[in-house]
């Protein structure tokens, strides 16, 4: 049984209702049916590698102000209750990072406004302000494991200390490696490798799994 002392929470469809915020963008610019779309399949089937599939996503949207892509962003709302759940974990002590493979742009704006201590996401290039074309991936769709080496160091917690919250396949590696794998709002197949399965919109019900004082894996909540 090990102390809850840390929480990795993911972005898209976790912190957010919105479950791509690479979708949304594409949908808003009007770029997702003719490019976002085919993109996605190709990745999918295994025709291109995701650095091929985020370049062509960046690429579509070149030009394009920092400031549109800013307001575009920002019309994405947090889940109901995510600031009080921020809030009481915070006051009880809890470190809490956000990694998602989404979008910087997205990802550090929501860490500011929850305090959270580390947020790890992918980046866009821009020159003068606007899109340039390029992208930095520093957290694949499935790269999410290797970052916890650095998550535990930066939060100085051990992997057994931290919960893991998450809705997506990206998210499920996680599980197996950290004290509590907690899927929220996932599919079947993501809800399968949790300890917890939460389905409810509002983000508050995972206060008591998060802040009960000790967790054994065996006592699986589903």
């Amino acid at each position: 049984m090990r102390k809850i002392k840390a929480v990795i929470f993911d972005l898209d469809g976790t912190l957010t209702p919105v479950h791509s915020v690479w979708q949304y963008i594409h949908e808003r610019l009007g770029t997702w049916e003719n490019q976002g779309l085919k993109s996605l399949q190709a990745f999918l089937a295994g025709e291109i590698t995701y650095q091929q599939f985020a370049a062509r996503d960046v690429w579509a949207w070149r030009g394009v102000a920092r400031s549109t892509l800013e307001s575009i962003v920002s019309e994405i709302s947090l889940r109901p209750g995510a600031r009080q759940t921020a809030n009481e974990l915070k006051g009880a002590g809890l470190r809490m990072a956000i990694l998602s493979s989404g979008l910087d742009l997205l990802a550090n704006p929501v860490a500011e406004r929850l305090s959270m201590d580390l947020c790890l996401a992918n980046g866009l290039g821009f020159t003068d302000d606007v899109l340039d074309g390029s992208v930095q991936i520093r957290v694949p769709w499935h790269g999410k494991p290797d970052q916890l080496p650095l998550i535990c160091r930066t939060l100085d917690v051990e992997p057994g200390e931290i919960a893991v919250v998450g809705d997506g396949v990206g998210d499920a590696p996680l599980f197996p490696m950290v004290g509590l794998g907690v899927a929220f709002n996932a599919t079947p197949d993501v809800e399968a490798l949790a300890d917890v399965s939460i389905r409810n919109a509002d983000i508050r019900t995972l206060i008591p799994f998060l802040l009960g004082a000790e967790y054994n894996r065996e006592e699986k909540v589903g």
